[in-house]
């Protein structure tokens, strides 16, 4: 930005020096002369500046990230929207059969883990209940464990 600024402040020098100068000059041929010397001198004196100021110029690429990185920060991000998405879904259908069932839980959680690049399992199952709803624990794996095929945390609610 220096450079710009240079550049730009030696063109309006050179501008200002050339129009002092022509209006010292009376008309005739040497003012067409004169014209023609200042208006090379304001080229010269606008060239200089922006070269020197594209010389300075550099673009350090080493602090960027490469192809490769950002392309799997994306992949990561959406593989995470995946994880989410799929989490949140297999959390309102297992609180929509419970609700089905006559269990009202508290909180549901499901915890997924990549079993490899391309699949995703459900890794654990935690369902909140109050102490009203103990007496159905044995009815809530079941229909878990039919569901998901996976047994449940069942943890007690300490509210009441």
């Amino acid at each position: 930005m220096n450079g710009l600024s240079a550049a730009v402040v030696t063109a309006c020098a050179a501008s200002l020096i050339g129009a002092v100068v022509s209006g010292f000059v009376t008309d005739g041929g040497i003012k067409k002369i004169l014209g023609l010397v200042l208006g090379a001198f304001t080229i010269c004196a606008m060239i200089v500046p922006v070269s020197r100021a594209a010389s300075d110029f550099s673009v350090n690429i080493d602090s960027h990230q490469s192809y490769g990185e950002l392309t799997a920060t994306a992949d990561e991000a959406c593989q995470k929207q995946l994880v989410n998405t799929t989490r949140q879904n297999l959390e309102v259908t297992l609180t929509a059969i419970l609700n089905q069932n006559g269990i009202y839980p508290e909180k549901v959680e499901v915890i997924l883990a990549f079993a490899d690049e391309n699949s995703i399992i459900i890794s654990q199952v935690s369902i909140y209940i109050s102490n009203s709803d103990i007496s159905q624990t044995a009815k809530i794996s079941q229909l878990t464990e039919q569901s998901f095929q996976i047994k449940p945390d069942i943890i007690r609610s300490e509210d009441e």
